[in-house]
């Protein structure tokens, strides 16, 4: 029945409530596959021949016509949740840039990575700062300044402050006119902001 209900409403929840069910009956291994399965490709568990729960005897869920596989932000999320941070990567790439960039949290995405790849937390995490930057509103830029804080932690652990420092002088130069953006950049450079934990 938890997996009929994930099947109907992917969501995080959800897979802990699969996941606390199928342990139990000490059928993880096998569902978590045909869950994965499911998400990657749309093969319903029950389809499976490794299948081996019995029917739930209540009407089993179709695949939704209008799910578009992978379910990339599911598969994502799962990574995240099981502290795989080269599956979030893997599923992160290759998803398009397109539609299924929608729902996906990226500051989740590069806090889960910023240990095993940092260089690529912090391209997401500028990329991220910069379309904020770009709505040229004074909130948006306090909103970017949290990632930025975010890209200057990781660049001082990983010993780049020259780098730091350099990106820092770019965006001053292209934002000049900003004067409260420059404000809030001027900011960034001092130790106690600097010396602040990244949270993911």
């Amino acid at each position: 029945m938890q997996v009929e209900e994930y099947v109907r409403r992917p969501s995080h929840q959800a897979f802990i409530e699969c996941k606390q069910a199928s342990d139990k009956a000490k059928v993880w291994v096998m569902v978590r596959k045909t869950i994965l399965s499911y998400l990657e490709n749309g093969t319903l568990p029950w389809a499976k021949a490794s299948w081996s729960l019995p029917k739930s005897g209540l009407t089993q869920p179709d695949a939704a016509s209008k799910n578009e596989f992978p379910l990339f932000r599911d598969l994502i999320d799962i990574a995240i949740y099981e502290e795989k941070p080269d599956q979030v990567l893997r599923w992160y790439d290759q998803c398009s840039a397109g539609s299924c960039k929608y729902g996906i949290e990226e500051n989740s995405i590069a806090g889960a990575v910023q240990i095993y790849a940092p260089d690529r937390a912090v391209i997401i995490w500028k990329d991220m700062a910069e379309r904020l930057i770009a709505r040229v509103k004074p909130s948006a830029y306090q909103e970017a300044a949290k990632y930025l804080r975010k890209v200057a932690e990781v660049m001082r652990r990983e010993q780049k402050l020259k780098e730091w420092e350099r990106y820092l002088r770019r965006l001053r130069e292209e934002h000049i006119r900003k004067r409260r953006l420059i404000e809030i950049l001027d900011g960034l450079n001092g130790k106690p902001i600097m010396g602040k934990r990244v949270h993911p």
